[in-house]
């Protein structure tokens, strides 16, 4: 049974009430239980934000919770502004829509219409391929070439250099920053204004967004901001791209946007509804994607989130009853987006699964030098117990280097060395291990512990360098591997791995490609037998065969060790 305590003085609450319609009832039933879920998820240290609850323009629910600057310990309030990361896909892409119904271009304009470098694919992007990450772009975080103060210019000179796509436009969705970058250097090209001015007279502006802006080169003021941290430790915004991010903003300011696409929109409404509508991809298949929103037509609900640095956002709005739910967060991987899942189920009137709290975040409260041993401890007793807590590989890696940057080797080495216990088929940990074992001068175990990631992840090119430059030949670590076509035969099939996540294994001439929940394919390579990975996601996956040869199961190695059981 939880408990609940009373109210912290961190927090501002806004409870507005009017007369109400019928069909407004059951969301102002549940706003004490609204009240509870954001106190649990505050008190256990997975929830430090601003969120906001509507139907319309009526608000339902508002909080700010914990703080806004952890070291100085100012407290949040619901004007506070937060980086809003990829949430400004939307707004990149309603730039487009008003562009185009003046006149000024179509979504059918290539990118060769705009830019003179690109090679010839150039001919083949259209405007509607970037909008919908259909357009093989790929994802600029995937290049290697992230780095603070990092410029859409920088992404742009990038591009222009690769030789092709990562596959024929419209034929596959994957997620593409770099695409909506080059679509906000559009916006500047077709509009002649700066993206940033662009967007202040002719989306702030008007609907009385004050407080939102775009953060780019111009480096604009910037009052009562929340300040990005991870787990408790600094991890603020510190790159200048526009189109794909780059925007700040406040819940009351993203209500008045979403109200605003059923009350006075900036387009018309066969734009918006073109806009809401899923992208049917070259082969028939639907994406669950439209321009710059995730659309899920089972609820008919349109929604986005975002995360970088330290911010995770998301935003939701169902378009039959207009009910909203925005959330801000600037506390990193503290935050599980569950939560996000859970506050859906709540406001569609389902079951809501209490989450167990993060071994991470757990961690980041009580774990001393002078305790750490006790913590440990306890913390495995209670998990052998399955208790309230859960473990998070991702969370409790990120602690990890959250006490190396700040030169505590002492815990890091501890944490990273319980991770590895919880996870000891994940190829992260053991580079993480081995990276705290090198800082701490014990070449030896670190160079033990790399090779081990790099045997379970041979893609790990971070190990691959750190032991080349230990004076380690690839010859020496790196190995072909060569599974026989009766055996891949074998792990064709269908795997479930909860209600809404299957991956479907195929063969096509002797490679083996995985596609999940519909989308595009991916070509997986064998580090073993039978476990294989990815190269464009830092994923590995096992598979698994019974006692009479067949092959029963696959376990998803990303972010802990996720089984799958075979369903056809």
């Amino acid at each position: 049974m939880k408990a609940f305590k009373n109210h912290s003085l961190l927090w501002i609450s806004a409870f507005l009430f009017t007369c109400v319609s019928p069909e407004s009832t059951r969301i102002d039933s549940r706003v004490k239980e609204i009240d509870q879920f954001v106190s649990y998820y505050h008190e256990n240290g997975m929830l430090n934000g601003t969120i906001l609850v509507a139907e319309a323009d009526r608000l339902i629910y508002r909080e700010a919770l914990g703080y806004a600057d952890f070291e100085s310990q100012k407290a949040l309030n619901p004007q506070t502004l937060f980086y809003i990361a990829s949430m400004s896909k939307q707004f990149t892409t309603m730039a487009i829509m008003i562009l185009k119904e003046r006149g000024l271009l179509s979504y059918e304009d290539k990118l060769s219409s705009f830019f003179d470098d690109f090679p010839e694919y150039g001919d083949d992007v259209t405007i509607r391929h970037l909008m919908t990450h259909t357009s093989g772009v790929p994802d600029y975080f995937a290049l290697n070439v992230y780095k603070p103060g990092l410029t859409n210019r920088d992404i742009y000179e990038v591009l222009i250099e690769l030789d092709s796509l990562n596959f024929t436009p419209g034929s596959k969705y994957a997620y593409s920053n770099g695409g909506y970058v080059l679509l906000s250097m559009i916006v500047e090209k077709v509009s002649g204004d700066p993206f940033h001015l662009f967007m202040k007279e002719n989306i702030f502006q008007p609907l009385g967004m004050n407080n939102t802006l775009v953060y780019d080169t111009s480096a604009p003021a910037l009052a009562n901001r929340a300040v990005g941290y991870n787990l408790g430790r600094l991890d603020d915004y510190e790159i200048l791209t526009t189109g794909d991010g780059g925007m700040f903003s406040n819940v009351d300011d993203l209500h008045r946007w979403l109200v605003s696409l059923s009350k006075n929109p900036l387009v018309s409404q066969n734009a918006l509804d073109e806009a809401f509508t899923p992208y049917v991809l070259s082969n028939g298949d639907t994406t669950t994607y439209g321009y710059g929103w995730g659309v899920d037509l089972e609820v008919n609900r349109i929604n986005h989130g975002g995360q970088l640095s330290g911010y995770r956002t998301y935003l939701t709005k169902y378009l039959d009853t207009n009910v909203a739910f925005i959330l801000l967060t600037n506390n990193g991987d503290a935050f599980n987006w569950d939560i996000v899942d859970q506050f859906r189920n709540l406001l569609e009137g389902k079951d809501v699964e209490w989450l167990k709290i993060p071994v991470s975040s757990f961690l980041q409260r009580n774990l001393t030098i002078e305790n750490s041993d006790s913590v440990f401890q306890a913390l495995e007793s209670a998990l052998s117990a399955q208790s309230d807590y859960e473990l998070d590989e991702i969370g409790i890696n990120t602690l990890g280097y959250s006490y190396l940057n700040d030169k505590n080797l002492v815990l890091a080495r501890a944490v990273f060395l319980f991770n590895l216990k919880q996870f000891p088929n994940s190829s992260n940990v053991y580079d993480s291990y081995g990276e705290v074992l090198l800082a701490s001068g014990d070449t030896a175990s670190a160079v033990e512990n790399y090779l081990r990631s790099v045997e379970l992840n041979p893609n790990n090119q971070n190990g691959i360098d750190v032991l080349t430059g230990l004076g380690l030949d690839e010859s020496e670590f790196l190995r072909q591997v060569d599974v026989p076509l009766d055996l891949l035969e074998k792990y064709v099939g269908t795997y479930q791995f909860s209600e809404d996540f299957i991956v479907k294994v195929t063969l096509e001439d002797g490679l083996l490609y995985v596609s999940a929940n519909g989308q595009g394919k991916d070509q997986i390579f064998p580090a073993s037998q039978a476990r294989f990975y990815l190269k464009i996601v830092n994923a590995q996956m096992t598979f698994h065969i019974d006692e009479s040869g067949t092959v029963d199961s696959l376990t998803l190695h990303q972010n802990g060790d996720n089984p799958g059981t075979r369903i056809e």
